[in-house]
């Protein structure tokens, strides 16, 4: 079996095991990320996290941001930080932008990579929430995924942190949208 059909069968499986249904779309990388990129985007707090909206009522940005884990085989040594949003302007180039809910539901990567203050999102629905899930590098888009969690216990973190985890590896799989 090739590695990009085991990196596949890999991510099926990560996602049936998690409890909540997820869905995973808009999935897209620029040709020359790899998830070993990972460990080039850390500043020295880790890779800013650029957070808009909310999952849930009450959810703290700087607890979500400290939640993120990178999937198996990335750098188990990287970490998240909350950066204010538009706080990268003059700072360190790399970041990720999680935009929770976004007005239309439509993910909108390189508008995301562009914001300079936090955006209007739609109220955080009971028991579920949407995100917009890119890695930028200044205002350009580099890797995003639209991640759908249909069922959510407000407050889970070690849940959130298990989709985030998931839509990471979907990204950074070898066969992303991209590549097709």
């Amino acid at each position: 079996m090739r590695a990009p059909a085991i990196m596949g069968l890999a991510a099926v499986l990560m996602l049936a095991a998690c409890d909540e249904p997820t869905v995973i779309t808009h999935v897209d990388k620029q040709p020359h990320m790899e998830m070993s990129d990972l460990v080039v985007m850390q500043g020295p707090s880790g890779i800013p996290v650029e957070i808009h909206g909310l999952p849930w009522d009450g959810a703290d940005r700087s607890a979500l941001a400290a939640a993120i884990r990178p999937p198996a085989g990335a750098s188990q040594g990287t970490t998240f930080s909350a950066l204010p949003q538009g706080g990268h302007a003059g700072r360190h180039g790399w970041r990720l932008v999680l935009h929770f809910n976004p007005q239309g539901g439509v993910p909108r990567s390189d508008h995301d990579c562009k914001l300079t203050s936090d955006v209007k999102t739609n109220a955080p629905p009971d028991g579920s929430y949407a995100v917009n899930v890119t890695f930028c590098e200044g205002a350009a888009w580099q890797a995003h995924a639209y991640l759908k969690v249909l069922e959510a216990e407000p407050g889970d973190i070690d849940a959130f942190s298990a989709a985030l985890r998931q839509t990471m590896l979907a990204i950074f799989r070898e066969n992303s949208d991209h590549d097709r």
